[in-house]
């Protein structure tokens, strides 16, 4: 009967290991969700920053249009006139 009992002991001390174990992994499961979580927040957080620096920004078309009555205007240095 002796032998059942420490049998029984062992068994029990490997399911508190597996228990520590599981529960320590499980720590460092969280925080890795946690920190991907922080990561993707901060992301956001800069493309929406992103989004509304764009909305203020004038269209393109209006630059482009700007930069080639500029660049039409002006003789090229480099042709013969």
């Amino acid at each position: 009967m002796q032998s059942d009992g420490s049998e029984s002991e062992t068994h029990i001390t490997h399911q508190r290991v597996q228990s520590q174990s599981l529960s320590s992994s499980d720590t460092r499961g969280k925080h890795r969700i946690h920190a991907e979580l922080k990561r993707l927040e901060q992301e956001t957080r800069y493309l929406e920053e992103e989004l509304e620096k764009l909305e203020r920004m004038d269209k393109a078309s209006t630059s482009c249009k700007e930069l080639l009555s500029s660049v039409q205007t002006r003789p090229d240095p480099l042709l013969p006139s």
